[in-house]
Parts: structure tokens; C-alpha cells; sequence
């Protein structure tokens, strides 16, 4: 009968076990994820896991003409498990180890698990007779309440994780998010009693995936996309290119001659840093060299890229660091190439002034 069981698990969740196991080989090999995510993920295929094994024994208990303890036990092992998971996908995209937001987002799941637990006696969310039949309580929606919420959340957290690169990114984001939802929507309007995990599963690994691929296109040293990442978009974007601002920072290399590579790398990091938190919605900055950067503006007119520029001078002034900057806009017989080239001749003479000052 055990192993009748285990193969029964087997080939119902066969597809969902090669996934995960695929998985947990390329995080093996993998160099461009931070060990952090590899272990929040590795916990994510671990939940998985875990969780079908639990349907697939709340299952069995569902067989018996009379009730086994165990099954008030495992549906509510269920309920709770859910929230888990997306709660450590939020995590995914988090670059804080904890914050107390973290710890606010749990305060909901922390209430509603033991009222789970103690359902089957209080019969408030739900509860089984004594012939192993179910019935609803009061709060018999309370879990999917509590689901929907952390799918609020991480809807929010990835829309603003994603609204600073392309627009393809973020179509293949929502793809992957509202595909998911719609699947476990699908289950429970209709009342099919499926496993949700084959759903997260299939989730998971294009997520996973597309936050490798993402992760590929940032430079290591700053976390701004990297060269490849911005041709990429001048591509893609073209119709929606307004304009592109070309930065250079000054004195990089006199820095790293006198103080070490170290402390350049460190400037690099705040400048980096200054740019990408000042710069208006709808851009995005690039580290296309050592001491260069680009922001490719979207569906932005003339002043509020010059208004963007004057701010993120202003801001720099607080830091130790100077940069050159210019811009060109995009349209009206300028194409984007040209309005590239035009914004680092426009840098460069920004930069000949600047330099000019300094010496007096």
C-alpha cells in the first residue's frame, strides 16, 4: 500500500519533481545569483515539495468513511503553507537580508495559522464530522482572503522591482505572475480539487529564470544594467525613446591612481547610486563603461529631462563626485543613434567646461 502510495505521488506530481530537481542542479552552477537567493529559492523548492507530499496525504484521508485526525491537521498545514511561499518569492526580489517591513507582511499569516489549526474545534474556517465529511464555517473564504493578499503584495513588489527596466521585462513579469493567478483563480471558481503546487512550480522556474537572465544583464559593481542590457533596449524601446542623457564621471581614473581601485570602485557606487534613485520615471541608467553611464528616457519631454538632469547635479553635490553631462531628444528627423551621438558630444563639452573651472 506504501508504495503503491509513492508511486501514485510520483506520477501524479512527476512533472512538477523533474522541475524542481531541474532547478536545484542550475543553482548548483550558477554564478550570478547572490547566495542569498540561492538559498530562498532552494527553500522555495524544498516548500514545494512539501507541500504536494501534504495534499497528496490529505488526499488519502479523504478516503475512509470515518475521520482520521490527521486531515484537520493537513488541510490547515495547507492553508498555511501557501502564504510561505509567496511571502519568500517577495523576498526574491528584495535586496535587504530583513527589514521590518518583512516582518509586517507576516503579521496577517501569523494570526490566521492558528485559527487554521484550531478550526476543526472552534469549526470557525472549517471543519470534518465524525463520518469524515466536510463542512464550511463562517470564514470558510478566509484562505483564499489571506492568499489573495500576499498576491496583492507581490504584484506590487514586482511592479516596482520591474518599472525601471524595459518594457519587455515587465510584460514577461506580469506574464508569469497573472498566469499563475489566473491557473489557481481557475481552480477555485470552478471547485476542482487540484494541487496548486504543479501551478507554483511551473511560476517559480520561468520567475527563476527570468531573474537569472535578468541578473545576467547587471553589472556586478554598481547594479545598473550593463552595456549588453542597453543596446538591447535602444532596440527594442525605439518608438518609445524620447531622449538619452550620456554621463561621465570625472576624475575616476586620477581617483584610482591616488587612493586605489577600491575607493574608485566605492565612487563609482555612489554616483551609481545618485543617478538611479534621481532620475524620473520612465528611465533607466546604464553603466555602459568604467566612468560612463547612460539613462534612456521614455515618453519624456525636453524640460523634464533637463529638470531630471539639473536634479541629479544637484544631488551629486552632496557626494564628493562630479560628473559631466548631455542630452539630446529623440524625433523630428533625430533618430535615436543620432540623439546618442549627439548627448556624448554634448557631454563632452560639459566635460571640457567643468574641467576648465576647476582649474580656476
Amino acid at each position: 500500500m506504501l508504495n503503491m502510495g509513492l508511486l501514485g505521488y510520483v506520477v501524479d506530481n512527476y512533472v512538477m519533481l523533474y522541475e524542481l530537481i531541474g532547478m536545484i542542479g542550475i543553482l548548483g552552477i550558477s554564478t550570478l545569483l547572490s547566495s542569498r537567493m540561492k538559498r530562498l529559492t532552494i527553500w522555495i523548492v524544498a516548500l514545494l515539495l512539501f507541500e504536494s507530499v501534504i495534499f497528496k496525504l490529505e488526499a488519502l484521508t479523504q478516503v475512509p468513511d470515518h475521520l482520521i485526525i490527521f486531515r484537520p491537521l493537513l488541510t490547515a498545514t495547507l492553508y498555511s503553507l501557501y502564504p510561505v511561499i509567496l511571502m519568500l518569492l517577495i523576498l526574491l526580489t528584495e535586496t535587504d537580508e530583513f527589514s521590518k517591513k518583512n516582518l509586517f507582511f507576516a503579521i496577517p499569516w501569523a494570526v490566521c495559522v492558528p485559527v487554521f489549526f484550531s478550526s476543526q474545534w472552534t469549526r470557525i474556517v472549517c471543519w470534518y464530522s465524525q463520518d469524515n465529511h466536510y463542512f464550511a464555517g463562517p470564514l470558510k473564504s478566509l484562505p483564499y482572503y489571506l492568499f489573495g493578499f500576499y498576491v496583492l503584495i507581490f504584484l506590487v513588489q514586482n511592479f516596482r522591482f520591474f518599472r525601471g527596466y524595459s518594457r519587455i521585462n515587465r510584460t514577461i513579469a506580469r506574464y508569469i505572475i497573472v498566469g499563475a493567478v489566473f491557473g489557481v483563480l481557475l481552480y477555485i471558481l470552478l471547485e476542482v480539487d487540484r494541487d496548486y503546487s504543479a501551478i507554483f512550480t511551473a511560476s517559480v522556474l520561468l520567475y527563476y529564470v527570468l531573474v537569472y537572465i535578468h541578473m545576467a544583464k547587471m553589472d556586478p559593481l554598481t547594479s545598473l544594467p550593463n552595456r549588453q542590457s542597453y543596446y538591447l533596449d535602444l532596440k527594442l524601446d525605439t518608438h518609445i525613446i524620447s531622449g538619452v542623457i550620456s554621463i561621465d564621471m570625472n576624475e575616476l581614473q586620477a581617483l584610482n591612481d591616488s587612493l586605489g581601485h577600491e575607493y574608485g570602485d566605492m565612487a563609482l557606487v555612489v554616483v551609481a547610486g545618485v543617478l538611479k534613485h534621481h532620475c524620473p520615471r520612465n528611465c533607466t541608467v546604464y553603466r555602459v563603461g568604467g566612468d560612463e553611464f547612460m539613462i534612456i528616457c521614455r515618453k519624456l519631454n525636453e524640460t523634464d529631462i533637463r529638470s531630471a538632469i539639473a536634479f541629479m547635479r544637484e544631488s551629486l553635490v552632496h557626494t564628493s563626485y562630479v560628473c559631466a553631462f548631455g542630452y539630446a531628444m529623440c524625433g523630428t528627423g533625430v533618430s535615436v543613434q543620432e540623439a546618442v551621438k549627439l548627448a556624448d558630444a554634448r557631454m563632452i563639452e560639459d566635460k571640457a567646461v567643468l574641467k576648465q573651472n576647476a582649474r580656476r
